[in-house]
């Protein structure tokens, strides 16, 4: 039974002297696509697509609570980069479009460690606010989008000094909006105001590298 303790302990060791959790992960965002929308008096649809996007989310944490070798609690902030290009189509006329979304996070994050692993599950909730920005040929609307993200993730920690790390995780809003809306067909401008659905982010996964110290 000693013998268990002494194990337990030791694999308790690396985790209890980590207060302080840097990462870096590149996320693949998917964005809204904009479904064949028929516009009032015009006959005519209107649809578009965006691809998977990409960026990046730089963020840092702190420890609030540990218990054990096994559940860890921690709050961290964050500044993340997203983008995605795509076509918008009317009729036979073509114009490039581009999403972006910039801009910070604050969140709490809970770690569930399986022991003598290196293996833990993630569970966490972020509070980003960020500028959002969507053009189409030229034309620009921007809005400033408060969002609360639920986060679902892996990470494993390799055998390595200064406790290095592996992260994958899937993303997605609690809460969506679309602040992109189609009204009319008279000009581009019309495409960035009122009517139809919008566009956003409302997906992702994300893999990245940590380290713990």
């Amino acid at each position: 039974m000693s013998r268990l303790k002494a194990l337990a302990l030791t694999a308790a060791l690396p985790l209890a002297a980590q207060t302080w959790d840097l990462r870096l992960e590149l996320p693949f965002p998917k964005g809204q696509n904009l479904p064949q929308t028929l516009i009032s008096g015009s006959g005519e649809l209107v649809r578009g697509g965006l691809d998977t996007g990409h960026g990046y989310i730089l963020s840092a944490s702190h420890r609030l609570i540990r218990v054990g070798p096994v559940l860890k609690l921690e709050w961290g902030t964050e500044f993340s980069h997203w983008q995605a290009d795509g076509q918008l189509l009317n009729g036979t006329a073509i114009s490039s479009t581009q999403l972006r979304q910039t801009g910070l996070g604050l969140g709490l994050n809970a770690q569930f460690w399986l022991p003598f692993t290196g293996a833990a599950g993630e569970l966490g909730l972020i509070e980003r606010v960020q500028h959002y920005s969507f053009e189409a040929a030229g034309e620009k609307q921007t809005e400033t989008l408060a969002r609360p993200w639920l986060r679902v993730g892996l990470r494993y920690r390799l055998p390595l000094p200064f406790a290095p790390y592996l992260a994958a995780s899937y993303q997605q809003p609690i809460t969506k909006d679309q602040p992109v809306k189609l009204q009319s067909t008279a000009d581009v401008q019309g495409y960035l105001k009122a009517q139809g659905s919008g566009q956003e982010f409302e997906r992702m996964w994300t893999f990245g590298l940590g380290v713990m110290f």
